[in-house]
């Protein structure tokens, strides 16, 4: 039957709306005839489509890694031709070697068994552990294991951890904790967090027996008698210092020796004593002395203070005392006042004069306003006195050459200011 292809115009079978069924399939007769070959499972057009044709891609993750080449530097192994060695040679592979056993039930109850009777602190006790365990693994036909296996063996039988709740637990692991806690009371310890493993050997240490006793042989000898010493001297020798020894002269000069000293020292005894009491007597008087000095300058001290009052007395200070009122000028027509001021003039008969202003207080219009503003050489009215002798002057003048420049006194309280004149 002729196929019949579809125009170009016609567009998509999907797209057209006359039409919604896909063409029919090409004819098998029209294709081109296969190769010969003895596999005739190809003319099957759904085993063709089934069939892979070819090895899959290998999945490479960049165009710099492609293959099996390596994927580092770091990881790049060496090549033959750079470490000298043959194509049959490989890296030696680590671990537990081809056909050994593991520790079986029988083998782990046994180990138990030795680690209970001997009870292990440190590497001697696993050696006798490993000797035990020995002799029986060669009678039973077991394998002999070493030191090191069996103890990694029962320790790590403690670091499983017995499960929690109703779970099962096997036996060995609750037979291994009651045993470390038998080695822990030998130990006179207790269990710490401590992971290490005792990896440490005694093989290099050297057990020295302590030194035996050297006892030292003592030569000992009989004593001998003393011997009798020989008298050098002769006896008119003796005979001599004897009457020496005790002669009345030389006895009467050894007594009168002894009696010096004596003496002598008696006479020490006293001088210190009187020395002693000179101390005594001058540290009394040098009391005694301060006290007056103390005294004396208390005594000094009120003498000026009487010159000072006195002082200031004479010198027109009254003091504390309430100035009399100068009222001998009440009533004087040759008197000139000048805002209540009367102006003395004293000349004394060695020479020099002084003036000093006195206060009337008889003077009508008692203006103290301007008391301290006024200045008296402002005023043209002076009295002046010359009295005989430098004590005719008032009380509150100043006799002798003292220098006072002015002086003034309203009511009860008298001011005076007196200046010298030569």
């Amino acid at each position: 039957v002729p196929f019949n292809f579809p125009s170009p115009l016609s567009g998509s079978p999907r797209a057209s709306a006359s039409n919604n069924a896909y063409p029919a399939l090409i004819d098998p007769r029209l294709l081109p005839p296969l190769p010969d070959d003895d596999n005739l499972n190809l003319t099957d057009p759904h085993t063709v489509a089934t069939a892979h044709l070819g090895n899959p891609a290998p999945k490479v993750g960049g165009s710099c890694r492609k293959g099996k080449d390596p994927k580092g530097k770091k990881r790049q192994h060496s090549s033959d031709s750079d470490n000298g060695g043959s194509d049959g040679e490989h890296t030696p592979k680590r671990g537990r070697c081809k056909g050994s056993s593991n520790f079986s039930k029988e083998d782990v109850t046994k180990l138990l068994d030795s680690v209970e009777k001997h009870l292990p602190l440190g590497q001697k006790g696993w050696k006798a552990v490993q000797s035990d365990f020995g002799k029986w693994a060669s009678g039973s036909g077991r394998p002999e294991c070493d030191v090191k296996s069996l103890e990694t063996k029962y320790k790590l039988l403690l670091k499983t951890k017995k499960p929690t709740g109703d779970a099962y637990c096997p036996p060995e692991i609750k037979r291994a904790h009651p045993i470390e806690g038998l080695i822990n009371h030998r130990a006179d310890t207790r269990e710490l967090s401590d992971s290490e493993l005792d990896e440490g050997s005694d093989g290099s240490i050297e057990i020295l027996n302590p030194p035996a006793a050297v006892r030292t042989a003592v030569a000992r000898r009989a004593t001998s008698p003393p011997l009798r010493c020989k008298s050098r001297m002769n006896a008119p020798e003796l005979v001599d210092k004897l009457s020496r020894a005790f002669d009345p002269a030389a006895l009467q000069s050894r007594n009168d020796e002894r009696a010096k000293q004596s003496f002598q020292t008696t006479q020490i005894f006293t001088l210190l004593q009187q020395l002693r009491d000179t101390q005594a007597t001058i540290e009394a008087l040098r009391t005694q002395m301060t006290i007056m000095q103390n005294h004396i300058h208390d005594v000094e001290r009120a003498r000026d203070r009487a010159e000072m009052r006195l002082e200031m007395r004479r010198g027109g200070y009254p003091g504390p005392s309430k100035p009399r009122r100068h009222s001998q000028f009440k009533g004087r027509s040759d008197v000139e006042r000048s805002n209540r001021k009367v102006r003395c003039e004293q000349v004394y008969p060695d020479g020099g004069a002084c003036t000093y202003w006195i206060s009337d207080p008889s003077t009508d219009g008692d203006d103290e306003s301007d008391k301290e503003n006024w200045d008296p050489s402002s005023s043209s009215s002076h009295m002046r006195l010359r009295p005989s002798s430098p004590l005719s002057a008032p009380n509150n003048a100043v006799t002798g050459p003292s220098t006072v420049d002015a002086g003034s006194a309203t009511g009860d309280k008298a001011q005076s200011k007196v200046g010298r004149i030569d």
